[in-house]
């Protein structure tokens, strides 16, 4: 699969380290274009302008928090079809306080990369084949 055939992703995090190792994962993995943003604030334009099906968010970043930004892409109606994955150092911050929102994947920090892997494959649906 060509990197044009692969769909985006959007991660939004702030740390480097961590935007590096997921967007590494992707790109390795062969799964998706990966697209990083560091601020909660960017995060809208980026989807729109990549056309991203996946949106993978950390909780605390600067901007807007992921809880905020989450709230955002649920309410725009052009990103409804947006999955979203948090990968979270808090993982219970987030269950507890998107109790009741729309569906939603946490994964906690540290990940293991291969259910990492796993799980964007399965938010992203099944992966078109060249002929």
């Amino acid at each position: 699969m060509t990197d044009t055939e692969r769909p985006a992703v959007v991660i939004a995090e702030d740390d480097d380290d961590i935007a590096s190792l997921l967007s590494e994962v992707l790109e390795t993995a062969g799964i998706a274009r990966p697209i990083v943003v560091a601020n909660g604030a960017l995060v809208i334009d980026a989807i729109i302008a990549s056309d991203a099906p996946l949106l993978i968010l950390d909780v605390q970043m600067p901007g807007a928090s992921g809880i905020d930004v989450y709230d955002i892409v649920r309410n725009h109606e052009a990103l409804a079809d947006v999955a979203v994955l948090f990968v979270t150092a808090n993982p219970g911050i987030a269950r507890e306080t998107l109790t009741g929102r729309a569906p939603r994947e946490v994964i906690a920090k540290p990940f293991d990369v291969d259910a990492l892997v796993a799980k964007v494959r399965e938010l992203l649906g099944p992966v078109p084949t060249s002929v």
